[in-house]
């Protein structure tokens, strides 16, 4: 064994002259552990959550979506359809009519987005599930229906049972200006409630692809053809391919770049939680400092003898140094399992729960993510390093005479 390392073990785990080194040496290593601790835990948490809105937005949002480069409409091409099911790696493609409405029920008026698919829609995206209240139905008795949002749902006051239609409205492409009915306007019964993410359930209301055509007065054309993949992980590499063969009629894009601003919230979120954190786990650390100075102090004498029989004073140094360091080391193991012991019971048993409501799940979402993991640890020990190696270096310095 390493004669430095044999040393600082030694120190580390033996009775010292002053009591009180032990007690800082014992709160430094229990500060280490509990600064982890929090660091796995609350990051886990948060991948949790980005994981279950990442999964609620999915079920929306396509892997891959083709959309007119210019305007907002463009006649359906059925070679780039027949296209599309050659593409080995692509699931489904469903075409799609999306465009801002009015929604009117009684005298509430709340703007929306009306998306009309087809009846294959909610096999490829499993909407169904996130139908709480009515069903899943783009017609009924041969009249056209509607499944909307959460949010819309509760603006507009709608309970589900009511045999009372909404009315959607949209501007009359064909109307002059001197037209006293320059809006289409389209009665549609209600018939499903759906809750899948805040920002979607106040936007959209999801109706059949002809019946989206009929209010927006654009018979046969779509707004963008949705892509789901077989593997989500291959979306850049096939939006890679397919946008030099599409340009410049159509453009590609990914679930980045269509919901940009939520995934650099995620992050950014995440970031700051972790700053934050690791400031706490910054200030505990001088915790280290001072048991590693006060060691050095009451092993003065030690010093003295160790130069006597020849040490150098690097040496010397690297025995405190690795002191501070197996504080931080032994602090980190401990916050390490501790930590993913509470996460990987959390994510499996639940057994923290979010009380009595309506939520899409019962107990608090966690998951452990490998490379985070080794960057608090990697992170820690470097604070420990360096919260070690600038006082030790500065009193041996003081103490050793050259």
């Amino acid at each position: 064994m390493n004669l430095s390392i044999f040393i600082a073990r030694r120190y580390l785990f033996s009775k010292k002259k002053q009591n009180a080194i032990n007690i800082i040496s014992i709160i430094s290593m229990v500060g280490v552990a509990i600064g982890t601790t929090a660091l796995i835990v609350v990051l886990s948490v948060f991948n949790g959550i980005d994981t279950l809105l990442t999964e609620a937005t999915d079920t929306f949002t396509p892997d891959l979506t083709i959309s007119p480069a210019k305007g907002k409409f463009i006649e359906t091409d059925s070679s780039l359809l027949e296209k599309l099911a050659k593409i080995p790696g692509i699931a489904s493609y469903d075409p799609v009519v999306e465009e801002n409405s009015l929604v009117k029920f009684k005298d509430k008026l709340v703007p929306v987005v009306v998306k009309g698919v087809d009846s294959t829609y909610a096999d490829h995206v499993n909407i169904r599930q996130s139908v709480i209240s009515g069903i899943y139905t783009l017609e009924e008795e041969g009249k056209p229906t509607v499944v909307m949002g959460y949010g819309i749902a509760a603006a507009l006051k709608i309970r589900m049972g009511l045999s009372s239609p909404v009315t959607f409205y949209y501007p009359d492409r064909k109307a002059s200006s001197a037209s006293s009915s320059a809006l289409n306007n389209l009665q549609i019964y209600p018939l499903g409630i759906f809750s899948a993410q805040q920002d979607i359930d106040g936007k959209y209301v999801i109706t059949g692809i002809e019946t989206a055509r009929e209010l927006f007065g654009i018979p046969g054309q779509i707004s963008k053809i949705e892509i789901k993949l077989q593997n989500p992980d291959q979306a850049i590499s096939l939006k890679e391919e397919l946008s030099p063969q599409l340009k410049p009629i159509y453009k590609v894009e990914d679930k980045y770049d269509l919901n940009r601003s939520f995934y650099a919230m995620m992050k950014s979120e995440k970031l700051a939680v972790f700053l934050i954190l690791l400031f706490i786990l910054l200030i505990a650390s001088f915790n280290i400092i001072g048991s590693v100075s006060m060691l050095i102090i009451d092993k003065k004498e030690d010093i003295g003898i160790y130069q006597a029989l020849g040490m150098t004073k690097e040496k010397i140094i690297s025995i405190f140094k690795l002191e501070g360091n197996l504080i931080t080391g032994f602090g980190a193991l401990i916050g390490l399992i501790l930590g993913t012991l509470l996460c990987l019971l959390q994510e499996y048993y639940g057994f923290i729960t979010l009380g009595n409501g309506s939520y899409i799940v019962s107990a608090y979402p966690v998951k452990v993510i490998t490379s985070d993991v080794l960057i608090i640890m990697i992170t820690v020990i470097t604070i420990g390093y360096i919260a070690s190696f600038f006082p030790v270096k500065y009193l041996v310095n003081k103490i050793v005479k050259p």
